[in-house]
């Protein structure tokens, strides 16, 4: 009885220390300096330890109680104690928690901004170094073509007839277009 009366109290003299040194810590950091990811987060991560104690606590008085090691006075007072530290460990975590979320999102963000302009800018490096060797009236001339049959392609009027007319339209235009990549890559080729 004494034993575990004495883990009870003792896990709720570390979770008072803890809390205290943290708040003390935290404090010190908001004077000096705003808060900080890694403030943030590691005071975050210090409310979840101690909100594990509490829990752990009152888990602990409980079954002191059942056990019959404490009377149903001392365990009221134990459980109306831990369940308080418990309401505000909860409401200083509701607080933190978005703070840290939306931290840790604007870091991905900013790691994500960063990396796709690190590969836009070696792509449009690798654009250069291979339009340096094209002659670009060749090429010009070459695109200016192939758009030109692009619009006659475009330019035909296409007739509402039944559902089976437009399949075939539709077969038509797929031949067309594959006729055109095919001349495409007959160009590219003919670069090469």
């Amino acid at each position: 009885m004494s034993t575990e009366i004495a883990i009870v109290a003792g896990t709720s003299i570390a979770g008072a220390i803890s809390a205290a040194f943290f708040e003390r810590l935290s404090r010190k950091g908001n004077k000096k300096q705003p808060r900080t990811t890694g403030t943030t987060r590691a005071e975050l991560l210090s409310l979840l330890f101690e909100k594990n104690l509490a829990a752990e606590a009152i888990t602990r008085v409980y079954e002191a109680s059942q056990e019959g090691k404490i009377d149903r006075l001392e365990r009221d007072r134990l459980l109306l104690k831990y369940k308080q530290q418990l309401d505000s460990l909860n409401q200083r975590i509701s607080y933190l928690q978005p703070v840290a979320d939306f931290a840790d999102m604007t870091e991905m963000r900013n790691n994500l901004v960063s990396f796709l302009e690190n590969k836009i800018s070696a792509l449009d490096q690798k654009l250069l170094d291979i339009g340096s060797g094209i002659p670009h009236d060749s090429v010009d001339a070459r695109v200016q073509e192939i758009i030109s049959e692009t619009a006659k392609m475009h330019a035909a009027p296409v007739e509402q007839k039944p559902f089976k007319s437009e399949e075939k339209s539709i077969d038509q235009l797929q031949k067309e277009i594959m006729q055109a990549l095919q001349r495409l890559e007959q160009v590219e080729i003919d670069k090469d």
